[in-house]
């Protein structure tokens, strides 16, 4: 697909802005800084707050919130698709990738395609969907940034 470039996947904010570095590696700092401090500030303060709770009660769910960060893979993202032809033509090669990566079309309108995972695979969520807009010469693609990084992997092949 010589005639097709894919933008970079970005992510869609969903609500207030946070102010945070853009740069990746002090994000990375500021990540493990605040689960070097807060995770076990965390655990002090719940072991004062019940001291006759099993220590496992407590250190068990910390650690697994401490996980919550893995899941930025699924917060929702963009991607763009830009044809020199009509963009168009690019919807049925994007219904096959779809279909490899486990969704079925479920809404079709013009200049419109939704995607939603088929009921047999997990998890079934409605956040899981993809939206399709279809432009002149430009798809723009919506959905969690997991499946998009995917379906670039597929549609660039």
């Amino acid at each position: 697909m010589k005639s097709v470039t894919f933008s970079e996947i970005e992510r869609v904010r969903q609500g207030p802005h946070r102010p945070v570095p853009a740069d990746p590696a002090p994000r990375l700092v500021l990540l493990v800084l605040s689960m070097l401090l807060g995770l076990p500030a965390l655990v002090v303060a719940f072991h004062l707050i019940d001291p006759t709770a099993p220590l496992g009660y407590i250190v068990v769910p910390v650690l697994m919130g401490a996980l919550l960060p893995t899941a930025a893979r699924t917060l929702p993202g963009r991607l763009e698709v830009t044809t020199r032809f009509s963009a168009c033509h690019l919807v049925g090669t994007l219904d096959d990738a779809m279909e490899r990566l486990g969704y079925a079309p479920t809404d079709r309108g013009p200049g419109t395609v939704r995607y939603r995972m088929r009921p047999a695979r997990w998890p079934m969520s409605r956040g899981a969907d993809i939206t399709v807009t279809v432009r002149d010469h430009l798809l723009e693609v919506t959905g969690p940034v997991r499946t998009l990084q995917a379906l670039r992997r597929h549609l660039s092949c």
